[in-house]
């Protein structure tokens, strides 16, 4: 029987989608983090899931990679936070100029130091900046997470990107997170979430994702499955929606001549917010 695999680890799973199609993803790096016993379980997912999570996840990386570029390019970001931020590898295709803060579980956050402190003394990969945080975000406060991040990021422009996470937490560890966003960002700073709408749940590709994860991944007892509606990113009092994207918009913007049979897409929608 194959061994079940921790929520942390879908970390490997998700790059090596990315690694599986670098020129959609625009991640060159991906592939350090892909291994034969990951990419088993990555071809596991898709075929018990949806075909598309691949190309999905490329998308997702591609988007919020050039929103990044582009902000950059105008002077919008000089930091970027990625709360859960797996094993993503936004800095090293982002300008050294940059502050970069990586967070996530402890074990996600010593495993990425180690390996990505090795590859950078190796000359794999560039130096950057980096700063990694522990986090346990179905912590009762993310007070201790606040102390340790405000210091790094006052008087800073920040961009904090949030994929992959919120569907795993729950209602009010959600709205312990925001508030903890809008401590941490100042005034015309951004923000790109990642979400599940409600809608989705009434596809069966989303009920063959929930089968899924109860029958492969170890859940600890705080585990909660998550959707959120559009208009929970609309009337947020500090944050302007600036723009909306989903996985079939991107495929229209990044695919040219694409045929995806869209019942079977497990959709996600990308927000893209900036601070009142």
């Amino acid at each position: 029987m194959e061994q079940k695999i921790n929520i942390h680890e879908t970390a490997f799973v998700t790059a090596s989608f990315r690694a599986a199609d670098s020129d959609l993803s625009r991640d060159n790096f991906a592939h350090l983090w892909a291994n034969e016993v990951t990419d088993r379980h990555a071809s596991k997912y898709m075929q018990s899931v949806s075909l598309y999570e691949g190309v999905a996840h490329c998308l997702r990386n591609r988007y919020f990679l050039d929103t990044l570029q582009r902000l950059i390019d105008i002077g919008q970001i000089d930091t970027l936070i990625n709360f859960g931020c797996g094993f993503s590898m936004y800095p090293f295709h982002l300008p050294p100029t940059l502050l970069y803060i990586e967070i996530d579980t402890p074990d996600v956050v010593a495993y990425k130091k180690e390996r990505t402190e090795s590859w950078q003394g190796e000359g794999i990969l560039p130096v950057r900046d980096l700063r990694y945080v522990e986090a346990d975000f179905n912590s009762p406060s993310l007070e201790d997470l606040y102390l340790a991040v405000h210091p790094l990021v006052q008087d800073r422009k920040c961009f904090i990107l949030l994929e992959g996470v919120l569907f795993f937490l729950g209602q009010q560890d959600t709205v312990r997170l925001f508030e903890l966003f809008t401590r941490l960002q100042g005034k015309d700073t951004y923000m790109g979430s990642v979400s599940f709408t409600p809608e989705l749940e009434k596809m069966e590709v989303f009920q063959k994702l929930i089968e899924f994860v109860e029958g492969n991944l170890e859940k600890n007892q705080q585990f909660n499955y998550q959707t959120i509606p559009h208009n929970f990113y609309r009337t947020l009092q500090q944050y302007e929606l600036e723009d909306h994207q989903d996985t079939l918009s991107l495929a229209g913007r990044y695919i040219s001549g694409h045929d995806i049979r869209t019942e079977e897409v497990l959709v996600e929608n990308m927000y893209l917010l900036r601070k009142k």
